[in-house]
């Protein structure tokens, strides 16, 4: 009997989400990832060279004139340490709500590890530096540089690295509360950094708390 109760309840599930997940999830996006990718070659061409700060305001700028209030205002003060997949970087959350993340990503001293398994597709903007990534089956790396964009398609499983110094632009389009257990469990169950945890936490739910008095889900 609970066997069958279990094959209802799936049998029901099912239906429902495939309908949120391609009707209604594409209609709660507001990034474009052209308009974005159009951003990132703007503001390399017109920011300070070797001057990555100004790269990050600079782009923060042109993202708030295009999408308002949905962008946090850039803060040195606001990066967070982020371990995911045994790769360690830092971010800053400039979006945050149900269905998408916009963040800056990355390293001054370079990391490597698993992308993870996502219920989104991710946009990777490279800004500085280098982004080395392997597909399973291909003995060549794909390499991403400042102006390249890495899309890693939902689903999809690679390793990664960025060598050295390297910095991005990251969007993520999908379920993204089913992508922070990957963000948060090395942190819970191996550096054991539970301010790290704690900033990580309050500044997501914040986020997403105000996009979505606003509307934005």
């Amino acid at each position: 009997m609970n066997w069958f109760r279990l094959s209802v309840v799936i049998a029901v599930l099912l239906p429902i989400y495939y309908y949120l997940d391609t009707y209604v999830l594409p209609t709660l996006y507001i990034f474009d990832p052209e308009v974005l990718q159009q951003i990132v070659t703007d503001s390399l061409a017109t920011a300070p060279k070797d001057n990555t700060t100004a790269l990050f305001v600079e782009i923060n700028r042109r993202l708030k004139n295009e999408y308002g209030d949905n962008i946090n205002e850039f803060n040195t003060d606001d990066w967070i340490f982020n371990n995911a997949g045994n790769a360690m970087g830092s971010m800053f959350i400039q979006h945050a709500s149900i269905s998408e993340y916009l963040i800056f990503f990355g390293t001054a001293l370079g990391t490597e590890g698993h992308t993870g398994v996502h219920p989104s597709n991710d946009y990777f903007y490279i800004l500085k530096g280098e982004q080395w990534a392997h597909s399973l089956g291909n003995p060549e790396p794909e390499i991403y540089r400042p102006g390249d964009m890495h899309w890693l398609k939902r689903g999809t499983v690679k390793q990664y690295s960025m060598p050295s110094t390297a910095w991005a632009l990251e969007l993520a389009q999908g379920w993204i509360p089913g992508m922070l257990p990957f963000g948060l469990a090395d942190t819970v169950f191996s550096t054991l950094d539970f301010r790290t945890f704690g900033r990580t936490a309050y500044f997501t739910a914040k986020s997403m708390f105000e996009c979505a008095l606003r509307g934005k889900f």
